[in-house]
């Protein structure tokens, strides 16, 4: 399963790249279990709501700690300091993994409302 990614590199400039996790095929729900293709358990800390006006600007940041965001509605989008721009819609999900150098910026498009998901380590 890949997904995009915020990250450092050894200079501190931040990039978006894809984030492989491996999944297996595994069994879901109660019998007859449909089969489908899964991750392992990944640890979480915390999990918060967040939502902001549009046109809110994050300026350069960094990700205190790994977490995954992932946009429940509208869009937003995120500029890393090579000056990458990505840009999220609903149902998309984002690994920051940039806890050192330069950061990243976030800008709400439209009104929006995303899930942030602190993981316990990497």
């Amino acid at each position: 399963m890949k997904f995009p990614r915020i990250y450092a590199d050894e200079q501190g400039e931040t990039h978006i790249g894809v984030r492989d996790i491996p999944e297996h095929e595994a069994p879901l729900g109660p019998p007859p279990n449909p089969v489908g293709q899964m991750t392992e358990a990944d640890a979480a800390s915390t999990f918060v709501v967040f939502s902001a006006p549009a046109e809110t600007k994050v300026p350069s940041h960094n990700a205190p700690q790994p977490y995954i965001c992932i946009v429940l509605s509208v869009e937003g989008e995120v500029e890393t300091s090579d000056g990458t721009t990505l840009r999220l819609g609903p149902g998309e999900v984002l690994y920051c993994d940039d806890t050192t150098g330069k950061g990243h910026v976030t800008r709400s498009i439209t009104d929006i409302r995303l899930a942030f998901i602190n993981r316990t380590g990497e």
